[in-house]
């Protein structure tokens, strides 16, 4: 499946320049208007000129440039003439979206192509702005997904679901708070994961139960594969949990209900997005028909950075003035170079000039070009100062600088000056206090023993599982519990020691125990939902040890829900 929608680049081509004078003069009586706000023929001015865009735009039949050409139009029909609080903001959104039209009609003539999900940000801030509802980010995505039919077992629930339900959004909404505020974004994706797989679970052979699989891989992806968490997609992660909240609250009533049609496209656009090939997210793409995308995440990133970036005649035009600039100044070093170096001493204007076009090469991201000519304008003030000879060898190699400079320059029409600034960004270093600290050291090593614990024990309670629940295999998972509470207490972790100690309770007196009980997989389940938390814990930890303690709260309830109060 293509985001490159069909048009007509000929017809394009042949209104543009037309089409750029309107934009142009638009924009110019929007900011006449912006200074003299009681002039009601400059705003009529502008919006007569965006009718006539919106027309144009309409003949040409191009996909997006339409809807951002009718929300501009909604907007400005919403300023009023005279001082208002509102109409500052109003101005700078409508400002913004005639940068954008110019920038969006010169990449289709460029690339060929149309990808109108592009300016799906741009318009929904202008929507947003009315308080009309945002646009979602498959809003161009053509797809009617297949009717799912999975054979799903239906398991009978050891504990009122209302119950269960809140367990597990609590444990959903730990993860999500994380993943809103950007910290820890991975991890606390694997706890919203585990929460949606056991609603998958508790759901059994509903329909709801659908839902959960496919939310559940589509996170999965959307973590595995590392993609941006944008505005639009932290709102998606929200209403998934807003569908948790229907089920806590209406119970079984709505295991039949029909998940929201536009909520399941959202999350299988996501999914097809992210590119993942687990086999997760490949049965997912199967049962619901899904076709792969021409284009990926980091892509669409790139693109949307290149249409903030500066236009090809706002860069031509800056190059046009680099060039003049420079021709001035090689007029000066040849004519040192036949009269005297001492023709530089008499051209004061000279550093000036160079230090301007260093500066403008560093400001558009030009990092090594900027740096080469910086080193020569030392070389001249040197000379300037000092009243040194200077042969003409030396004059050759600032020639030569200015040489590549000008050639840099030359080719600047063609460049995306986007993914030139990210190329020169210098990395940050950062100082390892961390790895030249002793207690630190020892506190790590400590962690380390921790998590291998943790790991030995999810791998022993899986044995465990699939033997038929042969005790064999967790035999030894009390004294191992142990040992991670000795290092909890090191640490310096009271609560998370208490919670392995109620682990180690259950295990010695539930799993241990002669009898084999009828609800044993059900237990195992919960169970495992406290040692996951209590793993997502020790990943907050590693990052602050002083680190948000709530997360065990899952834990301690999942041990409750076992008979297990800590």
């Amino acid at each position: 499946m293509s985001a490159n929608e069909a048009f007509n680049i000929a017809s394009l081509k042949m209104v543009h320049d037309e089409l750029l004078a309107t934009i142009e003069q638009s924009a110019l009586r929007l900011e006449q208007f912006s200074t003299d706000r009681t002039n009601g023929e400059l705003l009529q001015s502008c919006i007569e000129g965006i009718k006539q865009i919106r027309g144009t735009l309409s003949l040409i039949q191009l996909k997006g440039v339409d809807l951002l050409a009718d929300e501009l139009l909604a907007h400005i029909n919403d300023i009023t003439l005279g001082e208002d609080p509102t109409t500052d903001k109003r101005l700078e959104l409508l400002t913004t979206a005639f940068f954008m039209l110019p920038r969006y009609l010169e990449f289709c003539l460029q690339t060929s192509r149309s990808m109108a999900l592009l300016l799906i940000p741009h318009i929904n801030e202008l929507r947003q702005a009315r308080r009309a509802a945002p646009l979602p980010e498959s809003y161009y995505f053509a797809f009617e997904p297949l009717k799912v039919t999975r054979v799903l077992q239906s398991t009978p629930l050891q504990e009122d679901i209302s119950t269960l339900v809140r367990r597990l959004r609590h444990m959903y909404q730990t993860g999500l708070l994380k993943v809103l505020q950007g910290t820890q974004v991975k991890p606390s994706f694997g706890i919203m994961c585990r929460a949606l797989e056991r609603l998958e679970s508790a759901c059994g052979a509903s329909s709801l139960s659908n839902f959960w699989w496919l939310a559940n891989a589509s996170l999965s992806a959307v973590s595995e594969e590392s993609l941006r968490i944008t505005k639009s997609r932290k709102m998606l992660f929200s209403s998934i949990d807003r569908e948790i909240k229907r089920l806590q609250f209406e119970g079984t009533a709505v295991l039949s209900r029909e998940p929201d049609a536009a909520l399941i496209k959202e999350l299988l656009y996501l999914l097809t997005l992210s590119k993942s090939i687990t086999e997760k997210t490949k049965a997912v793409a199967a049962a619901y028909g899904l076709r792969p995308l021409s284009y990926s995440d980091a892509e669409l990133a790139r693109e949307m950075e290149f249409l903030k970036g500066p236009s090809v005649n706002t860069i031509n035009s800056m190059a046009a003035v680099l060039t003049d600039e420079l021709h001035s100044t090689k007029n000066i070093l040849e004519r040192a170079a036949q009269s005297g170096a001492e023709l530089l001493t008499e051209s004061p204007e000279l550093l000036d000039t160079l230090k301007k076009i260093a500066d403008i090469l560093a400001i558009v991201g030009l990092v090594s070009p900027s740096n080469g000519l910086k080193q020569e304008i030392e070389k001249i003030q040197r000379w300037q100062t000092s009243g040194e000879a200077v042969n003409a060898s030396d004059l050759l190699g600032v020639a030569d600088t200015l040489l590549y400079v000008e050639s840099t320059i030359a080719g600047l029409g063609k460049s995306n000056l986007s993914d030139e600034k990210l190329a020169q960004i210098n990395a940050l270093s950062r100082d390892d206090v961390m790895a030249n600290n002793q207690i630190a050291e020892a506190e790590k090593l400590v962690i380390d023993e921790i998590e291998s614990g943790l790991a030995m024990v999810k791998r022993a309670l899986s044995a465990f599982s699939e033997s038929n629940y042969d005790k064999g295999h967790i035999a030894n998972i009390s004294s191992t519990l142990d040992s991670v509470r000795g290092g909890m207490f090191v640490l310096g972790l009271p609560r998370a020691a208490k919670v392995i100690a109620g682990c180690m309770q259950f295990i010695n007196e539930s799993l241990m125990e002669d009898e084999q009980q009828a609800a044993i997989q059900h237990m195992m389940d919960t169970f495992a939902d406290a040692i996951i938390s209590l793993e997502y814990y020790l990943d907050s930890v590693k990052v602050d040890k002083q680190a948000d303690t709530e997360v065990l709260r899952i834990a301690e309830e999942s041990l409750e829900a076992l008979g297990y109060k800590v």
